[in-house]
This record gives C-alpha cells, structure tokens and sequence, in this order.
C-alpha cells in the first residue's frame, strides 16, 4: 500500500525526467543557427512533447489506479466512478451478447432481450457478493488510444473520479497540438510549426502534466476514492 507522499514522488521523478530530455531538444534547438535544422528540431519537439504528454497521463493514471488497487478495498466502500472501474470486467460480461442463458439457448438463440435480461437477473442476484468483491482496476480501463486529446483526457479523468473540467481550458491548444503531431508523424513535409508555436505546445503539455500530478495526489491526499472520504470505516476486504 503505497501513501500519497510515495505516489506523488513517483509521479514527480517521472515528470522531471520527460522535462529533461524535452530540454535537451530545446537546447540543441537554440544552439544552432541553421534555419533547417532548426525546423528539423522543431518537428522533433513536437513529436516528443506530444509523446511525454502521452506517456505521462497514461503514467499517472495507471499509478494511481494501482495504488489504489494496492489498499484492497471493497467494492463497496469506494467511490461509483472507482467501483465501476474496478467491475470493468463485470459488466463486460454483462453487455456480452454470447452469454445465453442455457434454457433459451437453442429454443430462443437470437432473443437479445432476453438473453440480456437473463445476464441482468443473474447481476441482482450476485449483487452482495459483486460488492464485496476486491477493487481490482484493470489498465485496459486506462487507454489512451494513442491519441489524447481533449476529450479523450477528460474521459480518463472522468472514468477515474478525478476533476476533469479544467482540461477544457486548454481545448484549443491541446488539439492543435494533437493535429499538428499527427501531421509530423504522418509525414506531412508542411507541417512545420513556428518557434512561438511550439513554446505554446511546451507551455500547455507542462501545465495539464503538472493538472493531472496535482488531481492524482488531491485524490490520494483526500481519500477521494472512497465512498465516503469523511467515513472512518474504510471497508477494506480482509484477505
């Protein structure tokens, strides 16, 4: 079980790290003077600030479900957006249309409200054990889809219990960030970004890596994982 000193340490040295190699490139940039190489850097800061951002999120999402994972707390006694995470595999079962209830299977194959209901049923009647089922948050729930923009970072934010609003804030230049990066790795010869443009992409990938740093360790802090962060019985299942 890990505190939320210990997983804001974590997040930090990786953070510090990704900003350091982002650096170098920075450097390497403002040291020549040759406008073509200049551009050629340019590109790579793009594709490299995208990639960290990427990296990153994915990073302190999956630490933070894991650190969660790592209390063993009950389904029950943590917060709907982290039960429903952590039943990922529950209701995959229960939206999967090749589970047939066996007195309909061959009489009634193709009855898909049927078939649903039984799926249904059979939920309400494992509900007690489902909720004293340990927190277990798979990473798939954490998927990036190798393009986070916008609404994609909200999402994974919101899938997690965390505070996702603010991330519209910066919609514009998270996107044009996104499309331009795309462009670059796409291999789009034109896509050649401007100097302030790319300090406007840096500025913007530090600013929400430093968002989602500080909503991990606010979640941590506060117990915002829980059911109720104010209820002292924490629940946990005993193993």
């Amino acid at each position: 079980m890990r505190s939320a000193a210990e997983v804001h340490a974590e997040l930090e040295a990786d953070r510090e790290s990704r900003e350091t190699e982002i650096r170098l490139i920075e450097q390497v940039h403002d040291s020549t003077d040759d406008e073509d190489d200049q551009i050629r850097y340019r590109r790579i800061l793009v594709l490299m600030t995208y990639a960290h951002l990427e990296g990153f999120c994915r990073f302190s999402l999956l630490t933070y479900a894991s650190a969660i994972n790592s209390m063993r707390l009950s389904c029950a006694s943590v917060s709907p957006a982290i039960a429903a995470a952590g039943l990922s595999n529950v209701f995959g079962a229960l939206r999967d249309a090749q589970r047939k209830h066996d007195a309909f299977r061959k009489t009634l194959p193709d009855d898909s409200a049927l078939h649903l209901s039984a799926r249904e049923q059979k939920f309400i009647v494992d509900y007690e054990k489902i909720s004293q089922l340990v927190v277990e948050i798979p990473d798939k729930v954490i998927d990036t889809k190798s393009n986070v923009d916008t609404a994609i970072l909200k999402k994974l934010l919101f899938q997690l219990g965390l505070e996702f609003e603010d991330v519209e804030n910066h919609r514009a230049i998270l996107n044009r960030l996104v499309g331009t990066r795309n462009a670059i790795a796409h291999g789009d010869r034109l896509a050649q970004p401007g100097k302030k443009e790319v300090a406007d992409f840096l500025n913007a990938a530090r600013t929400i890596m430093n968002f989602i740093q500080e909503q991990v360790f606010y979640a941590m802090q506060n117990n915002l994982f829980l059911r109720s962060a104010s209820d002292p019985d924490l629940s946990h299942t005993q193993h």
